[in-house]
């Protein structure tokens, strides 16, 4: 399992790295892959719902605009009708109008899936639209996979002390306590390397180790959350596009959560 685990992220790890220094637009289009696999992985979890249902386009198609929503409707009137819209679509599609009726369960999950997974992520969007966004992102990122890697590494090496029993038995303190360590060196590491090739970055030293250290708790928040989800659904992964990994939500669920902080925080922290 090690092994395709490494595999997977040597291969794709240079692509993310590349979409992301090829500009917002190809960002988006990651963005728009990861937002599509993650809502299709927790639609296929919803109680008896077909993957065709009209309900499951709505929401994938929801996901979508909602995960690209910074790069492609950065301001003005459409914003809010990409909340309005779909919506109000969901809601007519609870009607028995062609003899197909489906439960609150069925809506509620599915539309929860999509603003979990595109609201969240759209803010990695956002992120790259905010002056040095470019930098913030790469931050981010590498410091997010840091986490996630270490925490797992640390965890299977020296893990005796179980973090949250109750959700997952396999996170453990001291793969927690590994993760963040390594992701203040990888935060501070990412800073001085964006230094010498751009010559600038947003945060001094100070407030990119708190950074750092709110993307590893925000990291591990995530994947706590995604595996109460996966608990809930008596199910061990989302799905197994990702050899090693699991599902994309598998992998991605920590992007989830250290994005959107990361998006409140350099809003703070660079006008600060």
């Amino acid at each position: 399992m090690l092994r395709l685990r490494l595999l997977t992220a040597a291969i794709g790890l240079p692509l993310i790295l590349l979409a992301i220094i090829l500009g917002p637009h190809p960002f988006s289009i990651f963005l728009t892959i990861v937002a599509t696999v993650c809502i299709l992985e927790l639609c296929r979890l919803a109680p008896q719902l077909s993957m065709r249902d009209p309900l499951v386009v709505v929401a994938t198609v929801w996901t979508v605009l909602l995960s690209t929503r910074h790069v492609l409707f950065p301001t003005g009137v459409m914003q809010s009708l990409l909340i309005t819209v779909p919506l109000v679509l969901s809601l007519l599609l609870l009607l028995p109008i062609s003899g197909r009726q489906r439960t609150f369960a069925q809506w509620s999950w599915t539309l929860a899936s999509a603003l979990y997974v595109g609201w969240l992520l759209g803010h990695w969007g956002g992120l790259y639209m905010l002056p040095a966004g470019l930098s913030l992102v790469l931050f981010g990122m590498l410091t997010t996979f840091s986490y996630d890697s270490f925490a797992f590494l640390f965890g299977r090496a020296f893990g005796r002390h179980k973090l949250a029993p109750r959700i997952s038995g396999a996170k453990t303190w001291e793969g927690a306590i590994g993760g963040l360590i390594s992701a203040l060196g990888i935060g501070l590491l990412v800073r001085a390397v964006l230094l010498g090739i751009i010559g600038e970055f947003p945060f001094p030293v100070v407030l990119t180790l708190l950074a750092s250290a709110c993307i590893a708790v925000t990291a591990q928040v995530g994947d706590l959350v995604e595996s109460a989800l996966k608990r809930g659904a008596a199910v061990k992964d989302t799905g197994g596009v990702l050899p090693g990994h699991g599902g994309m939500l598998d992998r991605f669920d920590s992007l989830l959560f250290t994005g959107t902080m990361l998006y409140y925080f350099a809003l703070w922290g660079v006008s600060a």
